[in-house]
Parts: structure tokens; sequence; C-alpha cells
């Protein structure tokens, strides 16, 4: 099936010269290539100098508008959007003026008309039908250059890398699968992020199939072999927003197949049934999706299920909060943690957006965004259906790629449920690529069939078959040009010092990174003082001075650079009072110096994120240094219950806290065996609870007690450990199903009971142990230090409590510069040390449960938090 009109290469399809703004169109399309190809281009963007490369590409539009505005060439998008449009920009100047950020919400804003100068200016540009399909082309050949990008830097930086690591793992007698429920080795390339490469997939491979429909000969060959690699690319991203949106084209697809009775019975049969086996097969041999689908099936919300329920949780309750128009485009990192729900425990601690487009929407712009969303939404499938029933009418643009388009955007509706991708240029390209053409399709159908009075006041007689160019008689004709070109001038000056700010912080971090501490001051100083609205800036200048403060032996310099940073991570918390990574940080550093206000500082980050690791340990200490005994045990025992394994730490023997370690188990137990009594009807908070109480007695010693919990509720580790414990006779683990086939943690620490019964291959074991844990190589003498450890411990319960080696770290903010929206400078690690027993953190963790999302268990010890911290602030 081809079309004779349909161009079987690249050719200029109009006799326009160029006064009509093509150059600027053209510079348009080569920043829009740019940041489609350019490798981790999502991340790119929030780092110097990329960030000033696409704000120079986002002008590229606005001026081409300009020029279409000052030729009179700029046309209407027609059949009702632009009062869509009209309605969308009074929004966004709404929401941007009532923010409660409205530095952040400007930013955004100015790219959000940048796209929609895009929309226009493209659309106009595309009057002219012989250029819709050239342009089509393009994109066609741009995503074959996306999908192998894609595959080939994923192959290159993930893929091969991880089967070589897992072929030397096997010769050490580990055997791991390659596993794409580990996000690391999922396909990233080339935006950064695996949904993002999901989400341009479901765009362009319809645009694929289309093009080979069309197209003979090699090209045919060539645009069906990119769907096919299309397919596999979007197979490595393991993305079930892009299956879900796969899935639905697959669908309505076939249900248009069947209505419009296009092809035989025998074909459309043939179609569903290998469309169903493709798809099958893209769930059932991904390991990530096979498991989702069967924790669906066993009624088990998973990790990323429970971030997606909490994030749509946060962002219904700031939009409501916002109902008229919204926390403002940019308030979601900024407000997040204010509205993030205290039963989220440990999932989703902070995010820059809500990984789903109505939560995000509704949390910025509030009702606007409904009503301007329900608009465009059934607007648009108004168009297509009525295009649907005239789709036999002959045009220059083939209707199997019009179908393509309307395709693309069903499943990237579906893909939008899941995730939040506009703030992506190639995305947002892409779609103001597909909805430009629709919208010169429906545009021409309209003036054909049945124009308004409006459509009737052309000023140009040449073309009498196409709608109106812009046309407000009431105006001199350099009116709207110069209007915009002001507002353009405004934008740039007021983007001056923000990009300055940018680039001295990049001269800053440039600095620190020779040991240039005063430099580095110096420069992030100076952008503070020109974007003070951004946290960031103050954040990295206090941890980073707050951080050599604690590593020098200077003493003089220790203090100075101390103060410095804790006044510096002051005026962060002044720009960003809801985040909870200033007041942790600063309590963290007022510790020794001034305890009262570190408790007041871990009480208010106490409030935004109450299950956060470490924060009622360090609320406990602060107060422990102002003599309040009784609060201290009380706030280290909520971090206790919530955080578990922290009682087998070895911090338990500094002088400090030995004796506090008593009162705590015992107060622990106590409110675990409370909570118990009162949430019977809860099953699995009475399961969690159990493992706890039972894993934390055996740790005391108390083997009786611990059989009451775990004989019942407890794992098949917990029941070995018991029997060694207990000195009973056990064999190998590694010869029972769970040993060999269960879980990454049950199988590392039946590797680690194994070596025990096996002193002959004690090290090998424990080598396999780590590995199974971490899927990583163990530190270079670690099994040694654990071989020797376990060698001269009497029994297995003496190795565990008594002789295993400890390791120190402290935890990395990983994402800090993304979530931040600056990645130039060095991520910040919490000040707070960490030391773990490596046996039970590494090997044997469910034995002391410790969960990061139980949200029973957090509304359980919601009224408490909230008691003590009312309590620490009055002081």
């Amino acid at each position: 099936m081809t079309n004779p009109d349909f161009p079987a290469k690249l050719s200029t399809p109009s006799v326009d010269n160029a006064a009509q703004g093509n150059l600027i169109g053209l510079l348009t399309a080569v920043f829009y290539g740019l940041f489609t190809l350019l490798p981790n281009s999502n991340s790119l963007m929030v780092a110097w100098p990329w960030v000033f490369v696409w704000q120079i590409g986002l002008f590229c539009p606005v001026l081409w508008l300009l020029g279409l505005l000052w030729q009179r060439r700029l046309l209407w998008l027609g059949r009702r959007l632009d009062w869509l449009v009209g309605l969308l920009i009074v929004g966004l100047v709404l929401s941007a003026g009532l923010a409660p950020a409205p530095m952040q919400a400007h930013w955004y804003s100015w790219a959000t008309f940048c796209f929609l100068a895009a929309l226009y200016a493209l659309s106009s540009w595309l009057n002219v039908p012989g250029r819709r399909s050239t342009l089509l082309v393009s994109q066609g050949y741009l995503s074959l250059a996306f999908i192998v990008i894609s595959l080939a830097l994923w192959s290159y930086t993930t893929w091969v890398p991880e089967l070589a690591r897992l072929q030397v793992w096997q010769q050490d007698g580990v055997t791991l699968p390659f596993d794409f429920s580990i996000v690391e080795l999922r396909n990233w390339a080339p935006i950064g992020h695996q949904n993002y490469v999901a989400g341009y997939l479901v765009l362009a491979l319809p645009l694929l199939l289309g093009l080979g429909i069309l197209q003979t000969g090699w090209r045919r060959v060539l645009w069906l072999l990119g769907l096919g690699l299309g397919l596999l690319d979007l197979y490595t991203t393991s993305s079930r927003g892009g299956l879900a949106g796969l899935l639905t084209i697959a669908i309505v697809a076939f249900g248009v197949l069947l209505w419009r009775r296009r092809l035989p019975r025998g074909w459309l049969s043939a179609i569903g049934v290998a469309g169903l086996t493709l798809l099958g097969g893209l769930a059932l041999t991904n390991s990530r999706l096979r498991l989702l689908l069967a924790g669906g099936f066993n009624g088990q919300i998973g990790g990323e299920v429970a971030y997606r329920l909490i994030t749509g949780t946060t962002g219904w309750l700031m939009g409501w909060s916002h109902l008229p128009t919204g926390a403002g485009p940019g308030g979601v990192p900024l407000l997040f943690q204010r509205y993030r729900p205290g039963w989220a425990g440990q999932q989703a601690e902070w995010a820059y957006q809500l990984h789903s487009t109505p939560a995000q929407l509704w949390a910025e712009l509030g009702l606007w965004a409904i009503v301007v969303s329900v608009g465009a939404i059934g607007l648009l499938g108004f168009l297509a259906i009525t295009w649907l029933q005239d789709a036999e009418a002959p045009a220059q643009t083939p209707p199997v790629l019009i179908g393509c388009l309307l395709s693309s955007l069903l499943g990237y509706s579906v893909v939008s449920l899941t995730d939040y991708q506009l703030d992506n240029v190639c995305i947002s390209g892409t779609l103001v690529v597909f909805l430009a053409v629709l919208i010169a399709k429906f545009r021409d159908r309209r003036s054909l069939s049945n124009p308004t009075r409006d459509e009737l006041l052309p000023v140009e007689l040449s073309a009498p078959s196409h709608p109106p160019f812009v046309s407000l008689r009431l105006l001199p004709l350099p009116f709207l040009p110069l209007m915009g070109g002001g507002i353009l001038l405004a934008a740039v000056i007021w983007l001056i010092p923000v990009h300055r700010a940018w680039f001295l912080s990049s001269q800053g971090f440039s600095a620190l990174s020779r040991g240039d501490v005063s430099t580095f001051v110096q420069r992030l100083s100076r952008s503070h003082q020109l974007a003070n609205w951004e946290p960031y800036y103050a954040y990295e200048l206090g941890w980073n001075l707050g951080n050599l403060g604690l590593q020098t032996r200077d003493p003089k310099q220790q203090q100075q650079w101390l103060g410095e940073g804790i006044s510096w991570l002051r005026q962060g918390i002044q720009s960003a009072p809801n985040q909870e990574f200033g007041y942790t940080s600063l309590a963290w550093l007022l510790l020794n110096r001034e305890p009262k206000a570190a408790s007041h500082a871990f009480a208010q980050s106490a409030q935004l994120v109450p299950a956060k690791r470490g924060v009622f340990y360090g609320l406990g200490l602060s107060l422990l240094a102002q003599k309040e005994s009784e609060l201290a045990i009380a706030a280290i025992t909520l971090e206790a219950i919530r955080n578990p394994i922290l009682l087998t730490s070895p911090i338990w023997q500094l002088p400090e806290l030995k004796p506090l370690y008593e009162p705590v188990t015992r107060r622990v137990e106590t409110d675990l065996t409370a909570l118990l009594a009162s949430t019977q009807e809860t099953q699995l908070l009475a399961a969690w609870l159990h493992q706890i109480r039972g894993g934390l007695r055996w740790w005391r010693g108390d083997i009786a007690g611990a059989r009451l919990d775990l004989t019942t509720f407890g794992t098949e580790l917990s029941h070995l450990v018991l029997d060694l414990a207990e000195g009973k006779p056990v064999s190998s683990p590694l010869t029972t199903s769970w040993g060999s086939t269960g879980n990454s943690a049950d199988r590392s620490g039946a590797l680690a009971i194994a070596a025990w019964l096996d002193p002959t291959n004690r090290q090998n074991l424990l080598q396999q142990a780590w590995i199974m844990a971490n899927r990583t190589d163990p530190p270079p003498q670690l099994v040694s230090t654990l071989t020797a450890t376990m060698s001269r411990s009497a029994t297995f319960d003496q190795w565990l409590k008594q002789n295993a080696p400890s390791q120190q770290y402290r935890r990395e903010r990983a994402g800090f510069g993304v979530l931040s929206r600056h990645i130039d400078g060095p991520i910040p690690i919490d000040f707070m040390t960490v030391v773990d027993n490596v046996p039970i953190a590494q090997f044997c963790k469910n034995l002391i449960l410790s969960l990061d999302y139980a949200p029973d268990l957090d509304v359980a010890l919601q009224a408490k938090r909230d008691a003590l911290v009312q309590r620490v602030l009055k002081l």
C-alpha cells in the first residue's frame, strides 16, 4: 500500500522563500535533534553549559513565531484549539503569580510558552500539505537514530559489562541471571532514564510502522527493521507504562481494523494472534515485568507501585491545598515533603516530579489543569473520531500516517498515567511535531467543509482553501510582534542572572575539586546572591564547608568552616523551608555545638520525613547531651522500632551509649508488645511486629521468647539460626529449596551458615554470600576478616553477636543533583556515620527485620512521634 504523493526521499516541498522563517525553524530542528540524541540529555539539561544551550534552543521557536507574526503569516490553530491554548496561558500566568515559589514557576512557565510558540510556528509552516509527509519522514529517521544509539550505548555501558561480571561470578560459584528488576540494568540511553526511553518509543513505533507500510523497496525494509529494533529497545527498558501503552495501541488498532473491515478475517485473526504473542513474550521473558505480573496476581504491592501511590497521594494533597491554580510549575520538589503522607515510610523521601502526568498537572495548576486537560482530550478525541469517519477522502498526507500519529498519542496518554515526562525536550518536541501535523490536517478539513465566520477573514488571497492568518484588525501591524519582542527581552533580562549564577557555580565546583576552597566559597556565594530563591547554592556551600570542617584536624579552621557551613545551611532552609535535607544536615553539625538547636532541627526534620533513618537517633543524642535521658530513650526507641537493625550495631559499646542500651531494648520490646495487642486485626502488621520482636529477642539471648514469635512468623533462615543457637545439629541449607532458590537475602544467609558448617570452603562461601547479597565484589580484605573472625568463634551466635567485623560508612544522598535540578556539584553524604555489624547487615538482615515501606507500622507510630516532637519543640 503506497501513496503517490508520499515522498520517497526528503525534498523541499514548497516554493516559499526563506523569508518565512525557515532558517529559524531549521535551528529549532537542530536543537530538538541534539537533545533527542545527546547521551544523558535529561541530566545534562541541568548542568552548565548545557542548560544554556537548551535555553537558547527555546528562543528559536519564539523568534520563528515573532517573524511569522511580523509577516502576517502566522495561522490560528483553528477548531477551537486556540481557546484552550489561551486558557492554558492564563492559567500559567495566574499559577506562577500565586505560587509559593514564584521564581521556579516563572522558569518552568517560560519553557511551556516556548513549546506553545513552537506548536503555532510549526503548524503554520505545515499549512503547505506536502511538507507534512516530509516532516514525518525526518522524524522517522530521527527515531531510527535514537533507537540505534539507545541500543548501542546500553549494550556498551550496561549489558556487556554485566554479562562479563556474571560470567566471572559463575566461575566463583555464584550463578545469577541478568535481572531487569535492578534499575541500573535497564536501558537508560540516551535520555537518561528507562521510563523516558519507553515513553519516546511508544510515540515513535507507530510512525515507523506507518512509514514501513507506505514506502517500498529498501526503505520499507529499513523502517520495518527499525520497528523491530524499537520493540527490542522497549523490551530493554522493562517499562510497565511502555508495555501498557503499546498494548493499548495494539487493542485500539485491532478494533479500528475490525470496524473498518479493510482486511479479510484470516488476516485479522493472524494479526491478532501475532500481536498477542509478541506482547505476551515481551512481558513473560522480562524478569521485571514477570515479577510485577506475579505480584499483581498475588495481591502484593511492590516498592515501585508503592512509590507511585505515595507520589500520587502527595500530588492530590498538594493540588487540593492550592485548589484554584495549584502550587505553580516547578513547585513540586520544594513542597513535596510538606504534603508527603506520613505512612510513606522510607519510600519516595523526596522527588522533583510525581511520576504521573495527571497528578503533576493537578499539583501544579489545580482546577485549571482539569479544565484544560479535559477540554483538550475531549476536543482532540472529537476531531480524531470525525477524521476516522471521513478517512476515505483524498489527502496529500496519507491517512495511514494520521492514524499512526493518533495511535502514538493514545499510547503515550497511557504512559503518562504512570510517569511525567513533559520536561524532556525530545518527548515534548515529538508531541509538538505530531500535534502540529494533526492540527494542520484537521484545520484543512474544517476550512474545506464548513468554514466559520472567523475563518472567512483571510488576508492571503493566494490560498483561499486554507484557514486564516492571525488577524486582529483593530491593532496596528507591528503591535503583536513588538509586544512579543518586549516579552522576550524581559525574559532574557530575567534569565541573565540565573545563567550567570549557574556559570559561577560551575567555576566554583571546579575550584573545589582542585582544593581551592576560597574560590569555591566566593563563586557559590555570588551565585546565591544572584539567585537566592534557589536553595541549591546555599545547600552545597553549607554541606561542603561542614564536611570539610569535620575532616580537618586544624581546630581554628574547623571552627571557621563549621560555623560557615551552619550559616549557609540556615540560608538554604530559608529558601526551601519544606525540605528535610537542610534540617537534618544542620542538626548533625549543631549536635556538639548547640544541642538544643540541634534537637529543634531534628524535630523539624522528623515532621517532614518521620521515618528518615537516623533522624530520631540523632534527636536522641541531642537530648542526651541536654541531660534529657527519658526523652532520649523515647526518641531512640522510635528509631529502633522503625529501624531495628540499629540495635545490632557496635556503636552501643561506646561509653556514652552503653548505659542506654538496656533501657532502649526493654522499651522497644514493651512498645512492640503493646502494638501487637492493639493491632491483632491487621495480620500483615502483626506478622511484621512478631518478626521484629522475635529477632530482637534472639539478639538479646531470649531464645524461648524468640521461638514464640518466629515459629509461626519467622523465615527458614530464622528457624535455622535458632536451632544453631540452641546447639541443635543442622544440615547445610544449600541442600534446601529456600537456600538454593530463595530470594537473594535468604540465599546469602544460607551461604553464610554453609560457611560455618564447612570450614574447608569457608572463604569461598563467604565471598559467594557477599556477591549474592550485593551483586558486587566484596571489598579487599573483608572476606579474609570475616573468615578469620568466624574461625575463632565457638558458635555461630558468638560470631554474629560478639566477633563480627564492623563497617563504617555514610549514606549518600542519591539523586541529590537531579532532584535539585543541578548536577554540577558533588553529591552530599549524610553527616551521620553508620556502623554496621557486617554479617547481620549483609547476610542475615532478615533476622532483624527493617522495612522501608510499612504503612501500617508508620501509622501506628505516628501519634508517639508527634507527641515527642511537640515536647522537643517546647524545650
